[in-house]
């Protein structure tokens, strides 16, 4: 967990140095051509080897340097000693690169090396305050990796003081829940017992359960972790299981070997690709959420007045709540309406769709038959609220209504397109067939699977299949 959590963090930055180099040596041709009057002397494939290179060191001195683990580890804060490490690197890297042309004998215009210098310093140094900002301390609450320990025992704070080493990878717990000590953790809240644990896992937003006493401590010990895997909960047992049907995972937190069991894949390598895709997915939805606004917004604000984009409380990874994004397609009092219309629900379950929703307006009909009102979520998959392909985000009402078995919907990072949704779509009347594709697509989920969902979903789109 804190390696897979370290490398993502890490390879975030390394990718946004090298769009970040990229768009400096964009913006230097076009500074030295305005207002030096030259060109850079190179021809096409050479300067995208210029940038490569420079490319190449300048992250290689990053990581040399230890900048990127520096800045993880100040919570995304771009500190003084930080910056004087970026400024060396900057420096260091212009000094090579000017050394390998001079060797190679390059005729190369000195001006573009050093504009291509100072946009570099700006440039990362404006995406690390970015960074900052986003991963601030009101982002970390947002975003951070919820863990109840469970059972009071030496062990346990030995997984305590590990979790506060490395704090910045946005580990909290929330709390500890006693099994049958009178003991409890000094400095940790002590937020129920264990015949408490379900309701707490429903109350507080947790991503995982640390069980710090084994099996045979106390007999409802199997019982209630059962019940809590069933919602998607990682349980991480510290050294001993307790079953042997689950995906387990050997793990070390800091020097504290664990096992974690879970029913969602762990592999992370899987999972960082599968973070790397939707990066470069959103990137490009992006771009089309742009185009659609220029030309779809107006429509939208012409046809009945309020805000283009529509947004709407949804549930997320184990109970967090976002803003989902999406086209208005509806009139703006369409929520005060949604009372009045459940009475046609044509869904069994609790999920709402009816053919024919009188709140639709006619360029709501039409984004939502091309399924152009889906593009704002792009935004959301680059933030990390959604990915490109999950389960069905619900609202808060629909979540508040589930039965535990329902939780397990949420245990994964919910998706613009799923498995439900190319096997059907609106088609899909039975709330519960659609739990029994989204728990199917979470027991075999794999990069190559998401793949070939994405592929579909293009498909189902252009066919209009399903759509409502």
């Amino acid at each position: 967990m804190l390696r897979w959590r370290l490398r993502v963090r890490k390879m975030t930055y390394i990718l946004v140095d090298m769009i970040t180099l990229l768009s400096c040596y964009m913006l230097t041709e076009l500074v030295v051509s305005h207002f030096f009057v030259e060109e850079s002397g190179l021809s096409g494939f050479e300067r995208l080897s210029f940038v490569l290179i420079y490319t190449i060191m300048f992250v290689m001195l990053n990581l040399m340097f230890s900048t990127y683990e520096k800045t993880i580890e100040n919570f995304g804060k771009l500190s003084v000693s930080n910056s004087f490490r970026l400024v060396f690197v900057t420096i260091l890297s212009t000094i090579n690169i000017a050394a390998v042309l001079f060797f190679l004998k390059v005729d190369f215009s000195r001006n573009v090396i050093l504009v291509f210098a100072v946009l570099i310093l700006i440039g990362t140094f404006v995406n690390r305050i970015i960074f900052g900002l986003v991963t601030g301390s009101s982002g970390r609450s947002e975003r951070a990796r919820n863990i109840i320990i469970v059972g009071y025992s030496d062990r346990g704070y030995q997984y305590i003081d590990e979790m506060k080493k490395y704090s910045y990878l946005d580990l909290n717990i929330i709390g500890y829940v006693s099994i049958k000590e009178h003991k409890q953790y000094t400095g940790i809240k002590t937020i129920g017992k264990l015949d408490d644990l379900g309701t707490l896992v429903k109350d507080y937003v947790v991503d995982e359960i640390a069980v710090a006493r084994p099996l045979s401590y106390d007999e409802r010990l199997k019982k209630e972790l059962a019940e809590c895997q069933s919602m998607g909960i990682t349980v991480t047992m510290l050294l001993e299981t307790y079953s042997k049907d689950m995906k387990a995972q050997v793990a070390m937190v800091g020097s504290l070997p664990v096992l974690k069991f879970h029913t969602v894949s762990l592999n992370e390598n899987q999972i960082f690709m599968k973070r790397v895709l939707d990066v470069l997915g959103a990137s490009i939805g992006l771009l089309m959420f742009g185009l659609a606004y220029i030309l779809v917004g107006p429509l939208i604000k012409l046809e009945t007045p309020g805000p283009i984009i529509f947004k709407q409380d949804r549930v997320g990874k184990n109970g967090r709540v976002f803003k989902v994004w999406k086209f208005r397609s509806m009139g703006v009092n369409a929520e005060a309406q949604k009372a009045a219309l459940l009475a046609s629900n044509e869904m069994d379950g609790h999920m709402f769709k009816m053919s024919d929703d009188p709140r639709i307006t006619r360029i709501g009909a039409f984004i939502r038959k091309t399924s152009i009102d889906e593009l704002p979520q792009f935004y959301n998959v680059l933030r990390g609220d959604m990915s490109l392909v999950g389960t069905r985000p619900p609202t808060v009402d629909e979540v508040k209504a589930y039965e535990s078995r329902h939780r397990k919907r949420i245990c994964i990072t919910p998706g613009i397109t799923g498995k439900w949704q190319v096997s059907g779509r609106s088609d899909i009347a039975d709330f519960e067939e659609v739990v029994r594709l989204d728990t199917e697509y979470i027991g075999e989920w794999s990069v190559w699977l998401d793949i070939k969902i994405m592929l579909r979903t293009l498909l189902v789109v252009f066919k209009k299949q399903g759509s409502k």
